[in-house]
C-alpha cells in the first residue's frame, strides 16, 4: 500500500513540478485589435497544443529550453518565433490576415482542426462566406445561415425559429455577448436580431454542450460582437430593399480601448406597399385584393466599449436594443404587434498568473411584447415582460499540458409579468386585468476539464449543478383529474413557492485513428426550468414564457451521440457523419382546445409527457480552390407522448421534418467577382386539420384529425447570387461591393400557413387556403467600408 501511494505522489510530483514553464497571453486581429477566439497555439512534432478561449486568452506549458512556438487561425498567417524558456512567459500575439486562405470553407468546426476538437456537433460559422450566400431580399442573416447544417432546420417556412435535433424553438439558448436572447427574431421571425456587421463569432454547440451553459434543451447558439477598432477608425455599411445598415468602430486611446456602434433599420412594410402597388397596377391577378396599408418595420443598435486596463484587467461594456412593429392584412387584419429585446452585459477580464483567467459579469435582459385589437368594440392592448438580472464568473485553469479546466457559478433572477389587458380608449368594452406577476432565482455551478490522453485520446468531462426556487406573491390552485379546483393557497412576498434541483453531467471522447480520421462520442444531461406556452408553429412573440411551478415541472434530455469524422490528406474535403439518440422528460403541450390568452389557470391548459428525437447527420465539406462549399444530409425523427393528448398514443411534433438536405457553392472567378447557390430541402411537417364539420342546433362544430394527423408538402427552392466588388485602389480607403440575387429561383409556392374557414354557402363544409411568402424575388444591395 505504501509503494503504491509513493508512486501516485511521485506521478503528482512529475506532472506538477517537473521543469515546464508558461507562455501566456492573448492572441488579436493586428489590423483591427479584435480577440481571436479559438486559435490554435503549438509545438511543433509534439502533442502540445492550447486553444485560446472566447476571450483570447492562451496558456501552454512548455519544457525549459529552446523551443518553436507556432500560432494558426483560420485564416490568418501562420505565427512562428523561437523562444528560449527559462522562465514564465507573457506573450502577446498578433496575427494578420491571409488573402489566399479567405475562399476556404463556409462552416468549421472549432479546434486544432475537425479531428482533434473534443466537442461533437459544435459548427462555427464563417461570417465573410455567410454574407455571399443568396439571402431573402439580401439581407444576410446568421440563423438561416444554420439552417444549413444537418441537424438545424427551421420549424416554419421562412422564419429563423430553429428546431435542432428534434427540439421546439424554445429549447434553444441564445446568447449575445453571455445574455440571453429571448426571441431571436425580427419581423414575425423573417429576420434575426443579430446584425451581422457587428457580430464577430458565432457558434453552435448540438451535441455535446460544455458544462458552463445551461437552462435549454437542445442547443447554445453563442454569439460574439465585435470589440471595435482599437487601430484606426473604420466605417462599414449597406443598403438593400427592404433594410439599411451603418457600423462605426474607433480607438478611443490607441491599441488601449475601443468602441464599435451598429445600427440596422428595416423598411420592410414600405417596399412590400410599394411593390405591391406596383404589381397590381400592372394586372397581376393574384394582387387583385392587395392592401398597402401594411406596417411592418424594426431598428436595432449594437455597442460595444472595451477599456484594457492593464496587463491582467480588461473591461468591455455591450449592449444591444432592437423593437418590432408588425401588421400585415393578409396575416391578420386586426391586430398589429409590437415587441423588443433589451440587454446589457458589464464584464471584467482578469489574468491571475500563467494559468488562471477569469471572467466576471454583470447581466441584464429584457423581453417585452404587446399585441393590440383594431377596429372592434373590444378595443384593447395586451401587453406582457419578463426581464433577468445575472451575476456570473469563469474561471479557465491550465492546470499543465494535458489538463485544461473551467469551472464557476451563476445566479439569475427572473421577473415576469405574463399579461396584462387594458382598453384602448373610454368605448371598449374591454375591462382591464393582469395575471399575478412571478419571481424566480436560479443558481448554478459547474466544472469542466478537457483532458489530453496521449497523443491519440481526449476526454471532456464535466459536471452541473442546478436548482431552482419559485417565489411569492403566488396563490396556487389544487385540482381534480378534471381540473376543478379543490384547494387554494396562497404565498406571500418571497416567500418559497417551489423548489427543484438536478445534477447534469456531461462527457465527450475524441479518439484519432490516424492522421486524419477521429472516432467521437458524447452523452450530455440538461435541464430546462422555463417554458414557453403557444400553439402556434410560427412562434409568435405573443406567445407566454413561464417558469417551472408546482405543476409544470422542469424539462430535462439525455442526448447520446457518436460520430466518424474524417479528412483527406490535402485537408480537400473534410466530412462527418455522426447519430444521435435523446429522451425528453416533462415537455408540454397544449389540450384540445386550449384557452392560452390571459388565462390566469394556464396550467390546466397544458400537460407533460415524454418525448424522443433521432436520427443521423452527413457533411461533406470542399473547403479549398476557387470552388467550394458543402452538402448536408439529416435523417431524423421526433415525436411525444402525453397522456390526455393524442388518445395518450405517440404522434409527431410539427417540426419533424424526416428528411433535409442543403447544398451550397461558391466559384470565384476572379479577386472580385464571386457566384453563390443554395438548394434545400426538408420534408413536410405535421399539423392538426379538422377531418369535417356537424351542425348541432344550427351552429356548425369542427371534428379533428388526430394530433399533428396531416403532413405537409415538401419544402424545396433554389437561390443564386453574384457578388462584384470595386476595383482594387492602394489610394483610395472607400471599399464597395454589389450583391445581385434570386431568391426562389423557380417560383416554389412553399407553404407558410395553412388555415381552414368553413363554407358560408353551407356550414357543413370547410375551405382550406394555403399561404406563401416568398415566389421568385430578386433583390440588389450595395456594401461599403472604409
Amino acid at each position: 500500500m505504501k509503494k503504491e501511494i509513493n508512486y501516485i505522489f511521485l506521478l503528482f510530483s512529475i506532472t506538477f513540478f517537473s521543469q515546464n514553464y508558461t507562455v501566456h497571453g492573448v492572441i488579436s486581429d493586428a489590423n483591427n485589435g479584435e480577440r481571436l477566439i479559438g486559435a490554435t497555439v503549438f509545438i511543433p512534432n509534439t502533442n502540445s497544443y492550447a486553444i485560446s478561449n472566447s476571450y483570447g486568452f492562451y496558456s501552454l506549458e512548455i519544457p525549459k529550453g529552446i523551443s518553436t512556438l507556432k500560432v494558426s487561425y483560420l485564416g490568418y498567417k501562420t505565427y512562428t518565433k523561437s523562444l528560449n524558456i527559462t522562465e514564465n512567459i507573457l506573450l502577446n500575439i498578433n496575427l494578420t490576415e491571409d488573402s489566399k486562405s479567405l475562399n476556404e470553407i463556409l462552416i468549421r468546426a472549432k479546434g486544432k482542426n475537425d479531428i482533434t476538437n473534443s466537442e461533437p456537433g459544435s459548427h462555427i460559422l464563417n461570417l465573410d462566406r455567410i454574407k455571399k450566400l443568396p439571402a431573402v431580399a439580401g439581407e444576410v442573416d446568421i440563423l438561416k445561415g444554420l439552417q444549413l447544417l444537418p441537424g438545424i432546420q427551421t420549424s416554419h417556412e421562412g422564419t429563423t425559429n430553429l428546431s435542432i435535433r428534434g427540439g421546439s424553438h424554445d429549447q434553444n439558448l441564445f446568447l449575445l455577448d453571455d445574455a440571453p436572447i429571448y426571441n431571436p427574431s425580427h419581423a414575425l421571425g423573417f429576420f434575426s436580431v443579430f446584425n451581422p456587421d457587428a457580430i464577430k463569432n458565432v457558434k453552435v454547440y448540438k451535441s455535446f454542450i460544455p458544462s458552463q451553459f445551461g437552462g435549454r434543451l437542445s442547443s447554445v447558439v453563442d454569439v460574439r460582437m465585435k470589440e471595435g477598432n482599437n487601430k484606426e477608425q473604420k466605417i462599414s455599411g449597406g443598403v438593400g430593399l427592404i433594410a439599411s445598415r451603418f457600423t462605426i468602430e474607433s480607438p478611443i486611446v490607441k491599441e488601449k480601448s475601443s468602441f464599435m456602434l451598429s445600427g440596422r433599420y428595416s423598411y420592410a412594410g414600405l417596399t412590400s406597399n410599394t411593390l405591391g402597388s406596383v404589381l397590381q397596377s400592372l394586372g397581376v391577378s393574384s394582387l387583385n385584393n392587395f392592401s398597402p396599408n401594411n406596417e411592418i418595420n424594426f431598428f436595432d443598435i449594437n455597442a460595444k466599449v472595451n477599456v484594457e486596463l492593464n496587463e491582467k484587467n480588461h473591461l468591455y461594456f455591450s449592449t444591444y436594443i432592437g423593437r418590432d412593429h408588425f401588421f400585415y392584412i393578409d396575416i391578420d387584419d386586426s391586430s398589429s404587434m409590437d415587441w423588443g429585446n433589451v440587454i446589457g452585459n458589464l464584464r471584467w477580464n482578469h489574468t491571475f498568473n500563467s494559468k488562471l483567467f477569469s471572467n466576471t459579469m454583470l447581466v441584464y435582459s429584457k423581453y417585452d411584447y404587446s399585441y393590440i385589437l383594431k377596429d372592434d368594440t373590444r378595443e384593447f392592448k395586451w401587453s406582457a415582460n419578463m426581464q433577468e438580472l445575472d451575476l456570473k464568473s469563469d474561471f479557465d485553469f491550465f492546470a499543465n499540458a494535458s489538463n485544461h479546466l473551467k469551472f464557476g457559478f451563476s445566479v439569475e433572477n427572473h421577473f415576469y409579468e405574463p399579461g396584462k389587458l387594458t382598453p384602448r380608449n373610454t368605448e371598449s368594452i374591454t375591462r382591464g386585468f393582469e395575471l399575478d406577476d412571478k419571481k424566480t432565482i436560479e443558481g448554478s455551478v459547474y466544472i469542466n476539464n478537457t483532458q489530453k490522453i496521449g497523443n491519440n485520446f481526449k476526454v471532456n468531462y464535466g459536471l452541473r449543478y442546478s436548482n431552482f426556487f419559485l417565489l411569492g406573491n403566488a396563490t396556487v390552485n389544487q385540482y381534480d383529474k378534471d381540473f376543478n379546483i379543490t384547494a387554494t393557497k396562497k404565498y406571500n412576498n418571497g416567500e418559497l413557492v417551489k423548489f427543484y434541483q438536478g445534477l447534469e453531467p456531461r462527457i465527450s471522447t475524441n479518439y484519432i485513428l490516424n492522421n486524419g480520421h477521429a472516432i467521437k462520442a458524447s452523452y450530455t444531461r440538461t435541464q430546462q426550468y422555463q417554458h414557453l406556452i403557444s400553439n402556434s408553429t410560427v412562434g409568435l412573440p405573443t406567445d407566454v414564457w413561464l417558469p417551472s411551478d408546482t405543476h409544470i415541472k422542469p424539462q430535462t434530455a439525455n442526448q447520446y451521440s457518436l460520430g466518424y469524422y474524417g479528412s483527406a490528406k490535402d485537408r480537400t474535403f473534410d466530412f462527418f457523419t455522426e447519430v444521435y439518440y435523446k429522451s425528453m422528460d416533462n415537455v408540454i403541450d397544449y389540450i384540445d382546445n386550449a384557452d392560452l390568452f390571459l388565462n390566469p389557470n394556464i396550467e390546466t391548459q397544458v400537460l407533460s409527457g415524454t418525448g424522443e428525437a433521432y436520427g443521423i447527420e452527413f457533411l461533406l465539406e470542399k473547403k479549398t480552390g476557387k470552388f467550394n462549399g458543402f452538402l448536408s444530409y439529416t435523417w431524423s425523427n421526433t415525436a411525444r407522448t402525453i397522456e390526455g393528448i393524442n388518445n395518450s398514443r405517440s404522434y409527431p411534433t410539427s417540426f419533424n421534418k424526416q428528411h433535409n438536405i442543403s447544398t451550397t457553392f461558391s466559384y470565384e472567378f476572379s479577386e472580385r467577382f464571386t457566384i453563390s447557390s443554395i438548394f434545400k430541402f426538408t420534408s413536410g411537417g405535421y399539423i392538426t386539420l379538422p377531418e369535417g364539420t356537424f351542425n348541432f342546433y344550427g351552429v356548425a362544430f369542427n371534428y379533428y384529425s388526430e394530433r399533428n394527423g396531416y403532413r405537409l408538402p415538401a419544402y424545396h427552392r433554389m437561390d443564386i447570387s453574384a457578388n462584384l466588388k470595386s476595383k482594387n485602389n492602394i489610394n483610395r480607403k472607400w471599399q464597395g461591393e454589389w450583391s445581385f440575387g434570386i431568391y426562389n429561383l423557380y417560383n416554389r409556392e412553399n407553404i407558410f400557413s395553412l388555415f381552414v374557414k368553413q363554407d358560408n354557402t353551407n356550414l357543413e363544409f370547410n375551405k382550406t387556403y394555403k399561404m406563401y411568402l416568398y415566389g421568385f424575388s430578386p433583390y440588389v444591395g450595395y456594401n461599403f467600408k472604409f
